[in-house]
């Protein structure tokens, strides 16, 4: 019977680590490619074509990557050069060819960036809401329901070991 219970204790603790990783897992992360010959010519902007993708949805929390795949430095910065307030809400200073820069983006709302140089480089980023239900009891979450299916599986196991049948 020790090593019955030893075996509940050992799987309740690598569930609730299980779970102590799965807000981590969810938070996405998104690429952004700089396209080889960007910052040179503007013909990327007639194209809408400078950032691959250019207009890019993702959730709070999500990880935006931009990779400089051009052969010049790139800088980017949020808002517009037009708007005269770029770089209040990020500012990747240089980035280097074959070089990333990545910024997590917590508040919805939709983020309009640029490249602080090469002004007709322009894209967007919608941070979308997450329609995510909330949990029947919000001090436990999903803990409250995996805490009761280890429950049960213990009492099986149990029961099987000493031929209990309920």
């Amino acid at each position: 019977m020790w090593y019955t219970n030893r075996y509940c204790i050992f799987t309740s603790i690598l569930t609730f680590g299980i779970i102590a990783m799965i807000p981590s897992a969810f938070a996405g992360t998104s690429q952004v490619i700089i396209i080889p010959g960007a910052g040179p010519s503007d013909y990327c902007s007639q194209t809408a074509t400078c950032f691959t993708p250019s207009i890019l949805n993702i959730f709070p929390g999500d990880t935006v990557t931009w990779t400089n795949n051009d052969n010049v430095d790139h800088i980017i910065v949020s808002g517009l050069p037009y708007a005269n307030q770029i770089g209040t809400i990020f500012d990747s200073g240089t980035i280097a060819p074959g070089k990333t820069y990545s910024f997590i983006f917590q508040d919805v709302g939709t983020y309009k960036y640029s490249d602080k140089v090469d002004k007709w480089m322009i894209g967007e980023v919608t941070v979308m809401p997450s329609n995510q239900p909330s949990p029947a009891v919000p001090e436990f979450g999903t803990l409250a329901g995996m805490i009761i299916v280890i429950s049960i599986i213990c009492v099986v196991i149990i029961s099987r070991k000493f031929r209990f049948h309920f």
